[in-house]
């Protein structure tokens, strides 16, 4: 006979736990793998509706006024806008040309050509150089050698200068003087860097101080304007053959409303005088900014002192600031590196960050790191760091401003608060017309919102040991917008620029060791609760629960 005996499990006790936690962990991956295929689908099924209620509007389109116009326009543009500047550009991809050498191409055919693309961005200069700089600061984006060569562009483009007697020229002109010798008693000829749209030459005022002289170069302002035509006539047939409402099911606003705006703040770069008064404007609020004194960071950042008697619309003259380049001083087995440099760096982040939300909300919008200079002290380590170039600044609308607080406070915590980071859209929609619904269910968004903003949880760049140009992150921003995009949510022509920015911001964060990554956190905290102290009414009314119901 035989006895049937039950089965014993001879596991330690511990190991059950082990097994529960192991099988949570599972569920929840595969939880989330469905949802991810779920969401997938939808999206599928919702292009292929899309596509299909598109298909039939093209012919009226392309018959239509805006297809006559763009026409008309584009048939202006060819005849007088682009045979002046073509020229110029066949000389630059002809000199581009002539810098290729056969031994490099063929020890390294990657590295020669990304090489050779950088070459030729910084040669056509204007806003190509631009590009050039935004790729340096975008490695999760664009192949690795092509980053690596326009890394150069950061700190020295390396676009032909203008020679000394056409730089003489401008400046006596845009003075009012007879010559440079009226002005300054020292004017260096060879130019200590020439970018993209202007030159800089070391001189000395007859005054005796050291400065700095910055000239825009002659025909800057035609080729950008041919370029920027040329876009914004492409942009324009993108949104006139996709139509605008598919458009916005990938992008947040038409390409031509982005292009003009990134057009509209590059053209402003050509007007010096522009630049002197956001640099005197960003100096008030430096001096002036009660948030950034209760943060402590008031003496962190300072701009160069500009001198308005030798300064105009073409030329600006500003104190010469000694010090080097961050782009060198964090360059790899740099030689010239100032100590503590990573610790002025989360310092002018914060500062910069801040500068977004308060005060004129004059925000600088280049901040590459050929535009941050490291200031060090009498021993050797980093005193400050100077902001140059402010050429290319945004500013936000109050409304926009009060979006983004709201939106960064729901990730103070350990959780995101996600309805309170979509209550910051409802709010900007009542107050900024044309950028969505008004009655906005933020509930509903919320609860669209939530798997993502877990996954953008899991992917922090601010964690320790994150990865803040991870490609996998930039395709969950992407999923972000176009979920915004189909609940009508359109994000604004102005944060154009702060994308922008925050390309450079990512790559600031990779170049921080993992203790300063925790005391950029924490500025960025502080500066965030001292401008809450500085501004209490906003910040009862923009973070109370009581507002929010």
């Amino acid at each position: 006979m035989s006895i049937a005996l039950p089965k014993m499990d001879v596991r330690a006790p511990d190991q059950y736990g082990m097994q529960d936690r192991y099988g949570k962990q599972e569920l929840t991956a595969g939880r989330a793998a469905v949802a991810q295929l779920e969401e997938i689908v939808i999206s599928t099924i919702g292009a292929g509706v899309a596509f299909f209620s598109w298909l039939p509007g093209v012919p009226c389109r392309l018959l239509g006024k805006e297809a006559v116009a763009l026409v008309a326009d584009t048939a202006v543009f060819a005849v007088s806008g682009l045979p002046p500047v073509l020229l110029g550009r066949a000389a630059d991809l002809s000199r581009a040309l002539l810098q290729v050498r056969a031994g490099p191409v063929l020890r390294d055919p990657k590295g020669a050509v990304a090489q050779a693309a950088h070459t030729t961005l910084d040669l056509l200069g204007g806003g190509f150089v631009k590009v050039a700089q935004v790729v340096a600061h975008s490695p999760a984006l664009f192949p690795e050698p092509f980053v690596r060569a326009c890394r150069s562009s950061l700190a020295n483009a390396s676009t032909p200068p203008a020679p000394l007697s056409i730089v003489s020229c401008i400046i006596a002109e845009d003075l009012g003087v007879a010559s440079l010798e009226d002005v300054f008693s020292s004017f260096q000829s060879t130019p200590m860097a020439s970018a993209s749209i202007a030159q800089v030459h070391a001189a000395t005022l007859r005054s005796g101080e050291p400065c700095v002289v910055k000239v825009v170069r002659p025909h800057v302002r035609e080729r950008l304007a041919a370029d920027f035509a040329a876009l914004l006539l492409t942009a324009r047939l993108i949104d006139l053959f996709f139509g605008k409402d598919l458009v916005l099911k990938f992008v947040s606003a038409p390409l031509e409303a982005c292009v003009d705006e990134l057009r509209r703040a590059i053209m402003d770069e050509c007007d010096l005088g522009l630049e002197r008064h956001n640099i005197e404007a960003f100096d008030a609020w430096l001096r002036g900014s009660p948030a950034l004194r209760r943060a402590k960071l008031n003496t962190s950042v300072r701009v160069p002192r500009t001198f308005p008697h030798a300064s105009a619309t073409r030329v600006l003259t500003m104190e010469r600031i000694n010090g080097l380049p961050l782009s060198e001083v964090c360059a790899p087995g740099a030689q010239c590196r100032i100590e503590a440099w990573q610790d002025g760096l989360t310092s002018a982040l914060s500062v910069a960050a801040l500068s977004i939300i308060d005060g004129p909300a004059l925000f600088h919008a280049d901040l590459h790191s050929g535009n941050m200079i490291v200031v060090p002290n009498a021993s050797g380590v980093c005193d400050h760091i100077a902001f140059i170039d402010f050429g290319c600044c945004g500013n936000l609308p109050p409304a926009l401003r009060d979006t983004l607080l709201m939106q960064a406070s729901a990730f103070a915590g350990n959780r995101p608060d996600v309805r309170q980071f979509c209550r910051g859209f409802g709010h900007a929609l009542k107050r900024l017309p044309g950028l969505g619904p008004e009655d906005l269910d933020t509930d509903a968004l919320a609860e669209d919102l939530k798997p993502l903003l877990r996954e953008l949880q899991r992917l922090n760049p601010f964690r320790p040991g994150s990865d803040p140009l991870s490609p996998e992150l930039n395709l969950t921003l992407f999923r972000l917008q176009a979920m915004l995009c189909r609940h009508g949510v359109q994000v604004p022509r102005e944060f154009t620029l702060l994308l922008k920015t925050g390309c450079f911001g990512a790559l600031y964060f990779s170049l921080l060791d993992d203790r300063h990554k925790s005391r950029l956190i924490s500025q960025l905290l502080l500066a965030g609760a001292a401008y809450c102290a500085s501004h209490p009414r906003d910040a009862r009314q923009l973070l109370s629960p009581a507002w929010a119901s």
